[in-house]
């Protein structure tokens, strides 16, 4: 949930910045054309220029605050993944080594089965053979 969540708002992210490239593309052609009449001593294709150029500023001033927000809503996605995937880690190697100590127990609980049944065996044969001497 929370991968998806930081997805997500990385995607939020590249969305206002591709805008945001785009607007500055605009200013760009906007300013290569507003040279190019001013060459053509076009004035209107000059205030056409400009009242683009305006609008992609307009624009981009519009979209800076959006991106620093989702910039921070971004990044706090990404605190909240980090400390999920660092929790979900810790829990996989609590879970593991609970495991290896259940298995490290049942070994010894076999093992000291085995020993009693050995020790079973030696003192039955030990007395057995007392019996069988007298």
């Amino acid at each position: 949930m929370h991968s998806l969540q930081a997805g997500l708002a990385a995607a939020e992210v590249r969305e206002v910045e591709s805008a945001i490239r785009a607007e500055t593309n605009t200013l760009a052609a906007a300013w290569e054309a507003g040279r190019n009449a001013m060459h053509r001593d076009d004035l209107l294709g000059r205030s056409a220029m400009a009242v683009r150029e305006e609008l992609a500023n307009h624009k981009n001033r519009q979209l800076e605050p959006i991106l620093g927000r989702r910039r921070e809503v971004r990044e706090q996605a990404q605190i909240r993944y980090r400390d999920s995937r660092l929790w979900s880690e810790r829990m996989k190697t609590l879970v593991d080594a609970e495991m290896e100590r259940m298995t490290v127990e049942e070994e010894h609980r076999t093992q000291a089965a085995s020993d009693d049944r050995f020790l079973a065996q030696m003192l039955r044969k030990s007395v057995r053979d007392r019996l069988r001497s007298r």
